[in-house]
């Protein structure tokens, strides 16, 4: 896909200024060697030049104001003043007022001290990714293109990525978060919605805090469980607050997790997180410190699981964002193994450039004698994170060396906890479409596809159910086990958008739960071939796992259509099976309702809708700790119970439905 159209459409941006976010030779964080690297290493491979205007985007500071979007002026003030160095001649009381502004606002725990002239500095570093965003969301603060095909789809500001600093905090080696800057500044100036995917081996803490009541904002973070890492947040359970809540993912994984765990967990969560909440942009911060060879973390990815993100995020840009999309460094203290070697390769994928399979032999030359320089230290602080056999050799190839990362002891229970943090994930954030369009593969075949295939021969050509209802605004068709060919006949009513927020998008959900062997689509629709309701009838998520023939069961119906009695009439025609009575059937309702505010309706009458509908059809409300409704108390768990389950299987769910879950478990 490489070709000079596709790379003026992504830019770097850079300053020199930004070198100077330095700590020094004993602090983990050096800007200067690995930014000097990774441009040296651009250059080498001939897919970024500093000359090159068509490929670079200028960086500004941030001013005052902007600041201000995510920093209260109080802190703001105090990391002006301690930018300055205390003068020799200060008096004693000069000296103790700064220790206690350097404690104050976290200068004084060695972790982010005090840089001379670090207001300067770090005002550039919010500005350069204030500038990224801007520019492809097309503000005025992203500077002029000759023609909107000259602004860029693409921006990677490598200096970027402080998502550790406070309101009125440094922590975590940053000062100002220029990712709270950049995005506050978006939600001022415009409409959008914005995505914010962080790779940090490190919880995102404090771009999770900005933004942890706003619905525009979903904040994603795939990092390190914090049992045994800075900052010690981003539980599951951090999901929102507010209107907020449900808009703040996060997924600790296991220490000396490894590729094919990390990109199954990815794979699982990116897509239909992106399709529900449908962002207008996506800025992805992409801290490579998750690479085994990294000296502060205990995750153990190759380039492999490093690239799998970038990759991703490209797609999910061009797929749901027209292309939106701003990357940032972050963490990776590998300075000269890891590092150059991962933001190439981000470039790489950004400007949809090949990279050579090879490192330039005179990169090597002039960066391993500076790793060389530095082992000792760094094999030191490996050893002490439990990373005692990471060889020490200098890398010549972009991807890893697999025998250079021997398999971990603990693989399959790591993996394995790992899932039931997807499970509980997929559970608490996505409705029962999204996690039918995005299945995560099944240990074993769901009963409900044998009995399909047994009712309907050939699903694809077989016999579906189809019977019509007459209503006030028309006739309307009912069909069951819609095969794939036929809903792609259809076309969404343009109310159609309960779970998906666009009609469209919704289309492409019923697509994909007609394309699985174990779901059951039934849907509402008219002569012309608009489609205004549908019943799902799905195997339950992880979340249930170990309790047989249980089936989730989700309806919606456009709301040009309802008080017309369509949804009872269909969910009662998706329900008539015989053979449903040998299954537990139940439904989560309202949580994932969010078009109920057109109604006119309160949430608790809403709620009362709901049940009535599937009291109707034999279901019962259970009081449960099922996380859901626990964690909502507007919400309702429903389920109907075959009249031919065994005793042992009903038993086995109402002790599930009734007591409390054990979240450490998952």
């Amino acid at each position: 896909m490489s070709g000079t159209s596709s790379q003026h459409r992504a830019r770097l941006i850079f300053d020199p200024i930004e070198l100077r976010y330095d700590f020094g030779a004993q602090h983990p964080f050096q800007q200067d060697n690995r930014l000097k690297a990774l441009f040296d290493l651009l250059e080498l491979c001939n897919i970024w030049r500093t000359v090159d205007a068509q490929m670079s985007l200028p960086l500004r500071a941030a001013t005052m104001e902007e600041l201000q979007l995510a920093h209260s002026p109080e802190y703001i003030a105090a990391v002006q003043r301690l930018s300055s160095p205390l003068p020799a001649e200060a008096s004693a009381g000069e000296r103790e007022a700064r220790g206690q502004l350097t404690l104050r606002y976290g200068f004084g725990d060695g972790d982010t001290p005090a840089l001379p002239g670090m207001h300067e500095i770090a005002a550039h570093a919010a500005g350069g990714t204030l500038v990224a965003l801007s520019a492809v969301m097309g503000l005025a603060e992203g500077g002029k293109f000759a023609s909107e095909e000259q602004r860029p789809l693409h921006v990677f500001h490598p200096g970027g990525g402080f998502h550790h600093a406070w309101e009125e905090r440094a922590s975590g080696f940053c000062v100002y978060n220029d990712i709270a800057v950049a995005i506050a500044h978006v939600l001022q100036s415009s409409e959008a919605k914005v995505l914010y995917l962080d790779f940090d081996a490190h919880h995102g803490d404090g771009v999770q805090r900005a933004f942890y009541d706003d619905p525009r904002v979903m904040t994603v973070s795939l990092h390190e469980t914090g049992r045994y890492l800075f900052p010690g947040t981003g539980d599951v359970l951090e999901v929102g607050n507010g209107s907020g809540r449900g808009y703040s993912v996060n997924v600790p994984l296991e220490a000396f997790t490894e590729d094919g765990s990390y990109i199954d967990v990815m794979n699982s969560l990116l897509s239909p997180l992106v399709a529900s909440f449908a962002p207008d942009v996506i800025i992805s911060q992409h801290g490579c410190d998750a690479h085994a060879w990294d000296p502060l973390t205990h995750l153990s990815l190759t380039m492999r699981g490093i690239q799998a993100p970038m990759q991703a995020v490209h797609e999910l840009a061009h797929t749901y964002c027209q292309g939106r999309w701003v990357a940032v460094g972050g963490g990776g203290y590998d300075l000269f193994r890891v590092v150059p070697r991962a933001w190439s390769m981000l470039w790489a994928e950004m400007s949809e450039q090949r990279l050579p399979e090879a490192l330039p032999e005179a990169w090597i030359k002039r960066w391993q004698p500076a790793w060389e320089a530095t082992q000792k230290e760094e094999l030191a602080a490996q050893q002490v994170m439990g990373k005692s056999s990471v060889p020490s050799s200098f890398p010549t190839t972009f991807l890893d060396k697999i025998e250079d990362f021997p398999q971990q002891p603990r693989r399959w229970e790591i993996s394995r906890t790992n899932r039931h943090t997807v499970a509980l994930v997929r559970h608490l954030f996505m409705s029962s479409y999204m996690r039918q369009a995005f299945p995560v593969e099944r240990r074993r075949t769901s009963p409900l596809a044998d009995l399909f295939d047994l009712l309907h021969m050939n699903r694809e050509t077989g016999p579906s159910r189809i019977r019509m209802l007459d209503t006030k605004k028309g006739p309307v068709f009912l069909r069951d086990f819609c095969p794939p060919s036929f809903v792609e006949r259809l076309r969404p009513d343009s109310e159609l958008r309960a779970f998906a927020r666009l009609p469209e998008r919704e289309h492409q959900l019923l697509l994909g739960i007609a394309r699985s062997p174990d779901c059951a689509l039934t849907l509402g629709y008219t002569p012309s071939g608009e489609i205004i309701g549908e019943v799902t009838i799905a195997p339950a998520d992880e979340w249930w796992e170990g309790i047989e023939n249980l089936y989730e069961v989700a309806i919606e119906v456009s709301s040009n259509w309802r008080s017309l009695g369509i949804a009872s009439k269909m969910l009662a025609f998706a329900l008539e099976l015989d053979a449903l009575e040998d299954m537990i059937l139940f439904a989560v309702g309202l949580s994932w309702h969010w078009d109920f505010e057109g109604l006119g309706l309160s949430i608790y009458r809403y709620r009362e809708l709901i049940s009535r509908l599937f009291s109707s059809q034999g279901f019962k409300e259970y009081p449960t700790t099922e996380p859901n409704v626990s964690m909502e108390p507007a919400n309702v768990f429903l389920a109907r119970i075959g009249n031919r389950v065994d005793q042992r299987t009903a038993n086995q769910f109402l002790n599930r439905v009734l007591s409390a879950p054990n979240l450490a478990r998952l």
